[in-house]
């Protein structure tokens, strides 16, 4: 047996359907609401209207709006009607222990709770209707669609008239009660088979919630994380280096953030080899207990102060330059290609992310800086995204993300005469002509294009070697992967 086909989705059409339904749902609100808080409910319910393409009943927006603002489940809720009718009685009940209290009691909405208390009253609508459409979307329910315009009016009629006539309709049953009890009964139903309702992508976007303020943004930002998953989770996990055909240059005393351990003695010229940051004063040191003496001065009259030397240390590492340089055609690949199940601009975006992440985890052994020029006064938005999604390795200084022309990053990649460098076009068009090695730039970068012309993703290097582009696999997706991996493959 398969699983129960979802209901298809209604509509509420006349004003008088609008204002029952809101009157009576927000009658089974389960955790109590001040005065204060009626203004946020009615924003939150707008906001659903707005970002949602189907309603759940007005109670439940409610209710995650006042657990939200810090309110607490009380342990036995209760309406302010008397419903007499036993399904929705039952449904509703339901509703207390699947919803309000797994929703209350899950993990992360601790989290949630904190991400939303920081922010400003105008983002806080917003935020409820964040939650309200995760909290449907991983129930599986299929909600109501309901007019805005319609829905603000029956909003602005005085509290007391609307639950005066909400006590009614649910007093008398009817269709309305019915509706309310089905309603309560599928989300309560969709909860309770849900691993959780709320995750880390909640907290996310409500933290950045200034960026991700639109569905819109909300939606490709999702789009281009979970490209960047299914595409880090083909990878593999290790590579081998090829390392010895690229040469090595050690970082320099010069950077405050490398400088050796070992104190004066480990910059101190001298000894059997030129790595002077390895150079490290001896600690085989013996003395009584209880002797209080300086020992660098008692070797040192002794002439007893040895040296030894560190074969590596994390202090004498290559420093590794890469540079991903995007073509401003890449406006032109926001298409839909067979096969696959993302835009091919965002795919390209989540092949960045999960190379980059990839990079940043396993190149630990190296001075790594990535750079990512985005082209000037294009994609602007998808920046803001990457940005977003990258945050920890630009806070950490590993990546930074800026504007630049392709000659801009050529010659970003072409100065870097003390590291490895590697450039990487990610192109729609033909890549830029690159400098003779004989012109004084780029004599130590190499350079790869990375093609989204097709559906199908190609990668070829063009310098040292000019390499000729692969002939397409049979299947899209399945190419997206592996030219992930030959790009890795490339780069370590």
């Amino acid at each position: 047996m398969g699983a129960p086909a979802t209901p298809p989705r209604a509509e509420l059409r006349t004003a008088a359907d609008v204002a029952s339904w809101v009157a009576a749902g927000l009658c089974l609100r389960r955790v109590p609401t001040s005065d204060d808080d009626d203004t946020l409910v009615s924003q939150a319910i707008l906001a659903c209207a707005s970002e949602l393409g189907a309603m759940p009943p007005p109670g439940v927006i409610s209710d995650v709006a006042t657990l939200l603002g810090g309110a607490r489940v009380p342990g036995t809720p209760a309406t302010n009607a008397q419903l007499g009718d036993d399904a929705l009685r039952t449904a509703v009940r339901a509703y207390d222990d699947d919803v309000l209290s797994r929703l209350a009691t899950t993990a992360r909405f601790d989290d949630v709770l904190a991400a939303f208390a920081h922010l400003p009253a105008a983002n806080r609508p917003t935020a409820v209707a964040l939650v309200v459409g995760a909290l449907c979307e991983r129930s599986g329910f299929a909600g109501l669609s309901v007019s805005s315009a319609t829905l603000r009016r029956a909003l602005a009629r005085p509290r007391e008239e609307r639950d005066t006539a909400g006590r009614a309709e649910l007093r008398g049953g009817g269709p309305l009660a019915a509706r309310l009890a089905d309603a309560y009964t599928r989300l309560a139903r969709g909860a309770r088979q849900s691993r959780a309702l709320v995750d880390d992508r909640e907290v996310f976007q409500i933290d950045h919630l200034e960026v991700l303020g639109s569905f819109g943004r909300r939606l490709a930002a999702d789009h281009i994380g979970a490209a960047a998953e299914a595409i880090a989770q083909r990878l593999p996990r290790r590579l081998p280096p090829n390392r010895e055909q690229r040469g090595a240059r050690d970082t320099q005393l010069a950077d405050d953030t490398l400088y050796p351990a070992g104190g004066f003695t480990a910059i101190t010229p001298g000894g059997s080899t030129g790595n002077i940051e390895n150079m490290v004063s001896s600690e085989l040191v013996y003395m009584d207990d209880g002797d209080v003496v300086d020992l660098f001065s008692l070797r040192y009259v002794e002439g007893e102060l040895l040296f030894y030397t560190r074969d590596d240390s994390v202090f004498r590492r290559h420093r590794h330059q890469i540079v991903f340089a995007l073509d401003p055609a890449l406006d032109d690949a926001r298409v839909k290609d067979p096969d696959v199940p993302w835009q091919r601009l965002v795919l390209g975006l989540g092949m960045l992310v999960a190379a980059i992440r990839w990079l940043t985890e396993q190149l630990t052994h190296d001075a790594l800086t990535i750079h990512v020029a985005f082209p000037p006064k294009g994609l602007a938005q998808e920046r803001e995204l990457f940005e977003l999604l990258l945050a920890g390795e630009i806070t950490a200084g590993t990546v930074t993300v800026t504007e630049q022309t392709f000659a801009q990053a050529i010659e970003l990649a072409g100065g870097a005469r003390s590291s490895l460098s590697d450039l990487v076009f990610v192109s729609m068009t033909d890549p830029p002509a690159l400098p003779t090695r004989g012109s004084g730039k780029g004599t130590g970068m190499r350079a790869l294009d990375l093609s989204l012309r097709s559906a199908h993703p190609a990668v070829h290097e063009l310098s040292p070697r000019k390499g000729v582009p692969p002939d397409p696999g049979p299947d899209s997706w399945i190419e997206w992967c592996e030219v992930t991996e030959d790009l890795l493959r490339w780069l370590v």
